[in-house]
């Protein structure tokens, strides 16, 4: 039924770009309230007391819990929620396949977790805490409340949504890891549970779809247990729990495509849900997802002729970012350093400049903004000033 879906018709439009602020989820938080299919409430609250959400929506016997922004710089997760929640609020031809999910699961979403890091667009919370590395200790408000919410929502599975570094790689393709997916184990020897198995059948059943609309750019973390970690816990707990990852696509600097995966995967993992379609898929399905790597550069500069000390060298030069995504916006230009020097031609990059032989007059410096300019074979200029990429092309 997911496939016949719209995105279009749901996309909430107001979240498009930029920071996702608190202010903003309130502000789209109160056009929820007036709907009757929705039931809005404040859960908790952060360590700087600002509002903590819980939206919940069905009557069926099948508890799930979501949840996103645990880390407040990763926003691709809530904007997708928004998405969803529009879809759920809907009244036309996809009735049905609502009504199903609301008479099978009671849907509970909590939303942007971290309020004080998204603030400030920052990974950590108000005390310098990662939320997500806080279940043994519980120091954090905001991992308190998650505790609280699993203990009296007692979800049959659960969706930790997060975003990952635009740099993951997909293992033996060189693609960007543009969604990566995880059965969290729930031990060191990371044994197939009752519950795990039930993740691990349903992340297969993904992989299977977002295979068919992305190929090559599907990765699944690493399955080192972590025991400060909420998914791990969690299933450890009973809960059949999903990492969902957000990764990087060529071409969609504000994760705006991968947000509509995103939305597209949960609206697949609820129809499963509530069909038990599920526990057709194997597990061997499920490792045979080829795991996340870090071989991309944001930018590689290929055929470079630099001079050091004891001679005249052919290199090729990565650099990357110096910024998240979610930052681009706010500084309106990507800053480049220089991440790797050397033979890099088993990488790949979003952007590659093949200079065929242009010579440097001065050496660079590892991890030092770009500050250099490079001509390539078609007299093109790109120039690099204080870690900014100025293009000229020729005409």
């Amino acid at each position: 039924m997911h496939l016949f879906v719209n995105y279009n018709s749901y996309k909430e439009p107001l979240l498009n770009s930029g920071l996702m602020t608190h202010e903003l989820l309130k502000e789209k938080i109160s056009t929820i309230t007036n709907q009757k299919k929705i039931e809005v409430k404040i859960a908790g609250y952060s360590a700087q007391h600002r509002e903590i959400y819980q939206l919940s929506v069905g009557r069926g016997p099948i508890p799930v819990m979501l949840w996103s922004q645990m880390h407040g710089d990763e926003p691709t997760g809530t904007r997708a929620f928004f998405d969803l929640f529009n879809f759920l609020q809907a009244d036309d031809e996809h009735n049905d396949f609502r009504q199903l999910i609301f008479n099978h699961c009671t849907l509970h979403f909590i939303p942007m977790l971290n309020p004080d890091g998204a603030e400030l667009n920052e990974r950590r919370n108000a005390q310098g805490i990662d939320i997500n590395r806080d279940f043994l200790q519980q120091q954090s408000p905001e991992a308190q409340l998650l505790t609280r919410l699993h203990q009296q929502i007692q979800p049959a599975f659960g969706f930790n949504m997060h975003d990952q570094e635009a740099l993951w790689s997909v293992a033996g393709t060189k693609q960007p890891a543009s969604i990566s997916l995880l059965a969290p184990p729930a031990d060191d020897l990371a044994l197939v549970s009752p519950s795990r198995l039930k993740a691990m059948q349903l992340v297969a059943g993904i992989n299977g779809i977002l295979s068919s609309i992305i190929p090559g750019y599907v990765g699944k973390w690493s399955e080192t247990f972590e025991p400060h970690a909420f998914g791990d816990n969690f299933q450890r707990l009973g809960t059949s729990t999903l990492l969902i990852e957000a990764g990087g696509y060529p071409g969609d600097a504000e994760r705006q495509f991968v947000r509509e995966l995103n939305f597209k995967i949960l609206l697949y993992a609820l129809e499963q849900i509530t069909t038990a379609g599920y526990q057709h898929h194997s597990i061997t399905a499920y490792h045979q997802i080829p795991q996340n790597v870090k071989e991309l550069f944001h930018l590689l500069i290929k055929n470079v002729i630099l001079p050091t000390p004891a001679g005249i060298i052919r290199v090729d030069i990565g650099l990357n970012h110096s910024h998240s995504f979610d930052a681009v916006p706010l500084q309106h230009q990507a800053l480049y350093a220089i991440q790797d020097i050397g033979d890099l031609s088993t990488y790949n990059a979003y952007q590659t400049i093949d200079v065929q032989g242009y010579e440097f007059a001065h050496a660079l410096s590892l991890g030092s903004l770009a500050n250099f300019t490079v001509i390539d074979a078609l007299n093109n200029t790109y120039s690099f000033q204080n870690g900014q990429l100025f293009f000229i092309r020729k005409t």
